[in-house]
């Protein structure tokens, strides 16, 4: 089971908001959706990056 970062919880609660008609799809929105993206991207990284790291700890 994976677990889901702060900003993928974020973007979806912003996505369920504009299906619902509470926020506009405007610009502004998709910007910030954006940088949402861009942030999980990094803290999918920075996590694959510590397993790694914990995996060849392990390994020692």
């Amino acid at each position: 089971m994976t677990t889901k970062s702060i900003p993928e919880l974020l973007q979806r609660s912003l996505e369920s908001h504009m299906a619902e008609s509470d926020l506009r799809d405007d610009e502004e929105l998709r910007q910030l959706l954006g940088k949402l993206t861009n942030l999980s991207e990094k803290v999918a990284a920075a996590k694959a990056q510590a397993l790694a790291r914990r995996s060849a700890a392990k390994l020692k």
